[in-house]
């Protein structure tokens, strides 16, 4: 049943669209060997994004945040979408803001995730319009328990709702009429971190009332649970579980009303529950996002929804891959759509990339991070990534999908991770290699920062880019043969999927393993064994 309803809802976009924005040439998700895969203009496509800082949607403030965009190689930024601005009044609409984006990227070469800022950014409704926040009665506010209003709307209400879905339905109208033929936007981010922060649900009347109902059948069964209350089933977790069906159900249906008009990708970002400190919903985090338990709930509720990603800013790679494994499904393809720019967030990125078959990673704040007007020193670690990355996206993702793509990533202690491949065993050395008890081994590098991946292109040739590591091969433990030889090893880049040489090594920068510089490179690596 719910196949059919995502075809019909796909039909009805499609005849909305019209002949600019056929369904095989938008923006869409596709099941590849290894996940599904996002298509753009019908090729495959990896998200390297940029998010500007909140305020920073204004063609004003673009115009200084291109140079920042094309300083880290992203290739696609992430720019709010303010309800406030879109609907100043009700029913009437200004869609400057996002032409102006619109424009701008196409001059710079860049695509667009666009951030619907509505009922909820950050667990609060700062976004939404005067004549919403004015107007308690018509749009209510959630109370907390004892009965005080705070800054969310209350998802249980049906004006709430139907001024957001109306509000979303319009915006996504205009991509269509604006973006259809071009698609520089390629997916739609629904809300911003929903749920609330200052109650852990909503306590009015009818909020009370529906708590003390039974649970909907939709969420006993995705959940596996047995009927009851919503206390009797869920204890002590009620009442986030309360929160998340109401706002999953009001965020399915914003997102279906701007698929009916343009059936862009879209998707919700979360900030997770994995908090340090005291567990509190609706304080240590929203309320009533799409947290992990929760996942399974949300995905039967709002199938209009293609992906939840969490904001991952993990900086413990144990912690970060923890909150990929918990969002990396066969039905939730992994997208960070917030991570920070320290070399922590930029060596997490290749776990995100050859170990989640994410479809994307995003930094945040990326705007005014570099002094105006002034050189900088060096190449920040983001960038090092998306230069690197950017030049070879469809040959990463073949790879991948064919379980050829591996990722060796230097952290505390972590000095000399190994990577298994068809005829080979890989390793990456960080920091200086010295012979020591157990072979030639790395003793890390004084700024943790070193990051490989490695893919086999064929039987015995392998690409090898990342910063800040030596790597060498040997053949598999077990093979009669002892040795791996360096054929030949060449420095270069992909342009336009051709490889594209810039020198052969040998020497000094091949034999005491292939040594990637801390600005990064790239090598395509021929071996024979013997």
């Amino acid at each position: 049943m719910r196949f059919l309803r995502f075809v019909g809802l796909l039909s009805l976009g499609v005849c909305a669209a019209g002949i600019g924005a056929r369904a095989e040439s938008l923006p869409q998700l596709v099941q590849g060997k290894s996940g599904r895969t996002l298509l753009v203009d019908g090729k495959p496509y990896f998200v390297l994004g940029a998010q500007v800082h909140n305020s920073s949607g204004w063609p004003a403030t673009l115009e200084s945040a291109w140079p920042d965009l094309e300083r880290i190689h992203a290739n696609t930024i992430m720019v709010p979408a303010y309800w406030e601005a879109v609907e100043p009044a009700r029913g009437q609409f200004d869609f400057a803001n996002i032409d102006a984006a619109i424009d701008g990227a196409r001059q710079h070469g860049l695509r667009i995730a666009l951030l619907w800022f509505g009922t909820w950014k950050n667990g609060g409704m700062a976004y939404v319009p005067a004549w919403v926040k004015e107007n308690p009665q018509e749009y209510p506010p959630m109370l907390d328990e004892n009965g005080n209003a705070i800054n969310a709307l209350s998802p249980l209400s049906e004006t709430n709702l139907a001024a957001d879905r109306d509000a979303f339905a319009a915006l996504m109208r205009h991509l269509r009429d604006k973006d259809g033929e071009r698609h520089t936007v390629i997916m739609v981010q629904v809300e911003n971190e929903a749920g609330s922060l200052g109650s852990d649900r909503d306590y009015s009347k009818a909020a009370n009332s529906a708590f003390q109902n039974g649970v909907p059948d939709i969420v006993v069964t995705s959940l596996k649970k047995q009927h009851g209350s919503w206390q009797q089933v869920f204890g002590a977790d009620a009442p986030e579980a309360f929160s998340a069906y109401y706002v999953a159900r009001y965020i399915g249906q914003v997102a279906e009303a701007g698929k009916r008009a343009y059936p862009l990708p879209t998707y919700v970002n979360v900030w997770p529950r994995e908090q340090p400190g005291l567990l509190r919903p609706g304080f240590s985090s929203p309320s009533g996002g799409a947290v992990s338990w929760l996942l399974d709930m949300w995905k039967q509720v709002a199938p209009a929804v293609d992906v939840i990603g969490p904001d991952n800013y993990d900086t413990n790679f144990m912690l970060f891959r923890m909150i990929c494994d918990r969002y990396a499904r066969a039905d939730n393809p992994l997208l960070i759509p917030e991570t920070g720019t320290s070399p922590a967030h930029a060596r997490h990125a290749f776990y995100a990339i050859a170990d989640y078959n994410s479809i994307g990673i995003s930094v945040f704040g990326v705007d005014g991070n570099a002094p105006r007007g002034k050189a900088v020193d060096r190449e920040s670690e983001t960038a090092i990534n998306y230069r690197l990355i950017g030049a070879v996206i469809p040959q990463l993702l073949s790879m991948r999908d064919e379980g050829h793509l591996h990722a060796a990533v230097e952290e505390d202690g972590i000095a000399n991770p190994q990577m298994l491949f068809d005829n080979y065993d890989a390793v990456a050395r960080f920091g200086t290699v010295s012979n020591v008890y157990g072979g030639d081994r790395g003793a890390g590098n004084p700024e943790i920062d070193g990051r490989v991946l490695v893919g086999q292109l064929g039987t015995d040739e392998f690409l090898v880019l990342g910063s800040h590591a030596n790597v060498v091969f040997q053949p598999k433990l077990g093979d009669t043969k002892k040795q791996a030889v360096v054929v030949s090893v060449e420095e270069g880049s992909y342009e336009n999927g051709v490889w594209k040489r810039t020198r052969l090594l040998n020497g000094d920068e091949t034999y005491f393993g292939l040594i990637l510089p801390r600005e990064g490179a790239m090598l395509r690596v021929k071996l024979m064994r013997r």
